[in-house]
């Protein structure tokens, strides 16, 4: 098992406290500090204790190497082990229930060539609530958490799901990596899930396999910078490296309305700077990533074009989605207006 803890150790530890309670223990727990605080490192490696059955590994790196070097560096010390058939990753703001792990197993181990597996991640205050049935496609090719369960299932979420270590390995021989770490966090497992799927690999929702989700401990709430940046830039790299052309043509006018969008919102929420910055550093990669289209686009034969389409939901966007966008805008005009 994987966990990347950035300056949330109280987070980690009650990660790591929730494996106590599981009915399948992990054989190996690695946790990578990603160049947090000293005290927050500090608490960390003081909070850690043993876990039953399963050796738990303490790594620290020097720099930040987001949710995709980190776990890439977790992975790659996971596979030295010959024993580790499979890998699960789990945000360590989440908590596992007693029965996740043993529910992706199965799910891997009984349904033949499986090789990613994704559970249901549940709001932490509000655990019958989902936050993340895994990952959704829409008409506007754009990514969201899946949210209901008639929506198309691309792949799960990086924050709970498990690998094999044979997609591992297919991975890193034919795309070169498991998680392209340029796009440091954000669209990162949209982009796995994509290159799984380009090399022949469905994979399988294990929606018994639960953990609940406390969301965006690392990175602030939903609606700041970062995420703002970090997402569309992402977005932009991943439909030039990896969506057949045939896709964008058809979906093209949806996917420029939606950018229209986002810029409108965005501008709104006071962030126009942000959305240069975004433009301004996805096509200076921009040449970079569609060089990488053709190694990608031989990937495409091991799936059915037809699978590509019905994978893709039909609505413009996720139910709800406007509702959010109106309260957040809301939100932050009365945070303005309030008296200081």
């Amino acid at each position: 098992m994987a966990i990347v803890n950035f300056n949330t150790s109280r987070q980690t530890l009650r990660c790591l406290e929730s494996l106590r309670a599981s009915t399948r223990q992990p054989q190996w727990v690695c946790v990578l500090d990603n160049a947090s605080g000293d005290d927050d490192f500090d608490a960390l490696a003081r909070g850690i204790t043993p876990l039953p059955r399963a050796e738990l590994r303490l790594f620290r790196s020097t720099v930040n190497l987001g949710f995709a070097g980190g776990n890439n560096a977790l992975i790659d010390e996971l596979m030295r082990e010959l024993q580790c058939h499979v890998v699960v990753l789990l945000n360590n703001d989440a908590t596992a229930e007693p029965a996740m792990l043993e529910r992706l197993v199965d799910a891997a181990s009984n349904a033949g060539e499986v090789a990613l597996v994704g559970g249901r991640m549940n709001r932490l205050a509000a655990p019958t609530e989902p936050d993340s049935l895994g990952i959704s496609i829409y008409a506007s090719l754009m990514p969201a958490n899946r949210l209901s369960a008639d929506d198309p299932y691309l792949g799960p979420t990086g924050g709970c799901c498990l690998i094999t270590r044979s997609l591992v390995e297919k991975l890193k021989e034919q795309t070169g990596y498991v998680f392209d770490e340029r796009f440091f966090c954000y669209c990162e497992d949209t982009d796995l899930a994509m290159r799984a799927l380009l090399l022949g690999h469905r994979p399988v929702y294990a929606a018994d396999a639960i953990a609940l989700h406390e969301g965006q401990a690392s990175t602030g709430n939903v609606d700041n910078d970062f995420i703002a940046y970090h997402g569309l830039r992402n977005l932009i790299w991943m439909h030039a490296k990896l969506v057949p052309g045939w896709l964008l043509v058809k979906y093209g006018v949806l996917l420029a309305a939606a950018h229209a969008m986002t810029l409108v919102r965005q501008t709104l929420s006071g962030r126009f700077v942000v959305m240069l910055a975004v433009y301004r550093d996805a096509l200076r990669k921009l040449p970079e990533f569609w060089r990488e289209r053709k190694r990608f686009a031989a990937l495409q034969g091991h799936v059915d074009s037809s699978e590509l389409d019905r994978l893709i939901a039909p609505r413009f966007y996720r139910r709800g989605y406007l509702g959010e966008v109106i309260a957040q805008l809301k939100a932050r005009r009365a945070k303005r207006q309030a008296p200081a």
